[in-house]
C-alpha cells in the first residue's frame, strides 16, 4: 500500500532516501497556477524516472503560496509506492497520470480588481 510523508519530517524522509528539493527543482511541473490578491500559488510535481535504492517507486508533490515558497518542508510530499505490489504499481501508474492531467492554470481563479 502507498504511504505519504512530508519532508518536515526529516529524519523519515532521510530513512527512505528520498531526494531533496533542490535535487529536483529544475524538473518539477507545475499545475493549478493562479494569483490572489497577495501573490501567486499553485502545485507542482515530479516523477523521477529511477527507482528508489529498494526498487519502490516515489512521487514528489507540494504547493506554494502568498505564504510558503515551492520547496517548504511542510508543503513537500513524497508518495511512495511497493513496486513489487502489482496493486502498489498500477496505483503508481495512476497518479502520475492524475498529475500530469492537472490543468496548467487554476480553472477556479478568482479575479481580483485594481
Amino acid at each position: 500500500m502507498s504511504f505519504t510523508i512530508t519532508a518536515f519530517n526529516h529524519e523519515e524522509w532521510q530513512r527512505y532516501d528520498l531526494a531533496e528539493y533542490g535535487d529536483f527543482a529544475d524538473m518539477i511541473s507545475e499545475c493549478n497556477v493562479g494569483e490572489d490578491a497577495f501573490s501567486g500559488y499553485g502545485d507542482w510535481f515530479y516523477v523521477p524516472d529511477e527507482p528508489l535504492p529498494d526498487n519502490d517507486r516515489v512521487v514528489y508533490f507540494g504547493s506554494w503560496g502568498n505564504d510558503n515558497s515551492p520547496g517548504a518542508s511542510r508543503y513537500t510530499y513524497a508518495e511512495i509506492f511497493n513496486m513489487d505490489d502489482p496493486e502498489d504499481a498500477e496505483a503508481y501508474r495512476q497518479r502520475g497520470r492524475e498529475w500530469e492531467n492537472q490543468p496548467e492554470y487554476d480553472e477556479n481563479q478568482v479575479e481580483f480588481e485594481d
